[in-house]
């Protein structure tokens, strides 16, 4: 009985071996790419290995500090979607580095411009209409804010802290809201890309980003400075106040 073929098991599994074979050969996942590196990958879209871009070619566009867009650019290095090239400057020294899309980069940004089924706007606006019905809302739009903070921002390890101003417009700038620094100081927000929840929850939504921004100026290490967002403060813009205790007040 033991040597029928009823009673032996099989010594492989074609079926199996066939679908993990598929399997290896199928195509590979899309992967996560949050909004601030999926603007990385837009602006290096007409940079091939002959045009690399620089550090500071791509700063001109996305704004914010270099270490911001160098953090960026590390984890989609890491990711094999971004490639790294010398320079050659033709004067002695270290040559710059340019960058520019891997093929498998370029097909991920192909996919992720198709791929929002869902947009941000009416994902926020489901998000704060649940959180109004909550006991505390304001404090679960800070913890959302801070989470948000770091989807957006990745710290880079070795580099300094950015000035309070470069952090906090390093982070609006990766979240669309194209901010401007005032002759005052003040940050204007000229565009919002959640223009519709902020109007309907502005309790909320607004909330979120200003812990957002807090979360950048701790992260920053400039936790002595604070931070306050004034929703619709004029036409065309939100405005940001960055205020540094006094001195007096703070060794009273």
């Amino acid at each position: 009985m033991e040597n029928s073929p009823r009673g032996r098991v099989a010594p492989t599994r074609p079926l199996e071996q066939a679908l993990e074979r598929e399997r290896e050969r199928g195509p590979e996942p899309l992967p996560e790419v949050p909004p601030a590196r999926e603007r990385v990958l837009e602006a290096l879209a007409g940079h091939g290995p002959e045009r690399a871009a620089t550090i500071g070619a791509l700063v001109e566009v996305l704004g914010g500090h270099p270490n911001t867009a160098r953090a960026h650019l590390a984890r989609l290095v890491d990711d094999g979607l971004v490639a790294r090239t010398a320079i050659e400057a033709g004067t002695r020294g270290r040559p710059a580095l340019g960058h520019h899309l891997t093929e498998r980069g370029r097909l991920v940004l192909e996919a992720l411009r198709v791929s929002r089924p869902v947009s941000t706007d009416e994902l926020v606006t489901a998000m704060a209409e649940h959180l109004a019905d909550t006991s505390d809302p304001e404090a679960h739009a800070r913890a959302i804010g801070r989470r948000w903070a770091s989807q957006l921002s990745e710290p880079s390890a070795g580099t300094r802290p950015a000035p309070p101003v470069d952090a906090v417009v390093g982070m609006l700038t990766t979240a669309g809201f194209s901010p401007q620094v005032e002759p005052d100081g003040d940050i204007a927000l000229r565009t919002c890309p959640v223009l519709a929840s902020a109007r309907a929850h502005p309790g909320i939504v607004c909330t979120m980003h200003e812990e957002m921004l807090r979360a950048a100026l701790d992260r920053s290490g400039a936790t002595d400075t604070e931070v306050g967002l004034v929703p619709f403060a004029r036409d065309g813009a939100c405005l940001v106040h960055l205020l540094k205790p006094d001195p007096v007040e703070a060794g009273a």
